[in-house]
């Protein structure tokens, strides 16, 4: 007569302990593929906030140039200063008001294509940290920080353009930011 036995106890665990190694690396390498998931929409959006910063300030500097009042004095209304303080690899998100200079565009309007000036001389702002990316709404500034350098010996301008954001499940904030040259209006 032929006996049959079942699998012993070592057995079992050894197969209950290799499929939770399984399950649990696959379960990490999702996580893993989420997170940076999350990043790359994070800093794909923050990009363009970025862009349309640069396009409100190419606008403005287009229309000073041309001599359009409203938009003359929004670029009179920016302080070009000496020194750009750069806040890309922080250890930690400054406020803008203690970035010297630091200025930003609001949409306000955006059926009309409107926008208005949020900087410490026109309309004071908090600039909060943002929590989910940087961005610039009709709360203000969130972020996003432009300041212009004048560059030197000659009738142009930096304007750098930095955002500083604390993603989900990062203890260092994501930084980037870019550069813009502009030329004095009516140079």
């Amino acid at each position: 007569m032929r006996r049959q036995g079942g699998d012993t106890i070592i057995e079992v665990i050894l197969a209950v302990t290799i499929f939770s190694m399984v399950g649990v690396s696959a379960i990490s390498l999702m996580n893993r593929g989420m997170a940076m998931a999350q990043r790359s929409l994070e800093i794909t959006l923050v990009r363009q906030q970025i862009d349309a910063q640069a396009e409100m300030l190419r606008f403005t500097n287009d229309q000073a140039a041309a001599g359009n009042a409203q938009y003359a004095q929004m670029w009179d209304d920016v302080s070009p200063v000496d020194s750009v303080q750069s806040i890309l690899n922080a250890d930690v998100c400054p406020a803008a008001a203690s970035l010297p200079g630091w200025f930003a565009f609001r949409p306000s309007d955006l059926a009309s294509g409107g926008f208005s000036l949020i900087n410490a001389s026109t309309e004071y702002t908090a600039n909060p940290a943002a929590y989910t990316y940087a961005k610039v709404d009709s709360s203000g500034s969130q972020g996003i920080s432009i300041q212009l350098a004048r560059v030197q010996g000659g009738d142009a301008y930096d304007a750098h353009i930095q955002a500083c954001w604390y993603g989900p499940g990062y203890s260092k904030p994501v930084t980037i930011g870019t550069i813009v040259r502009l030329y004095e209006p009516g140079a």
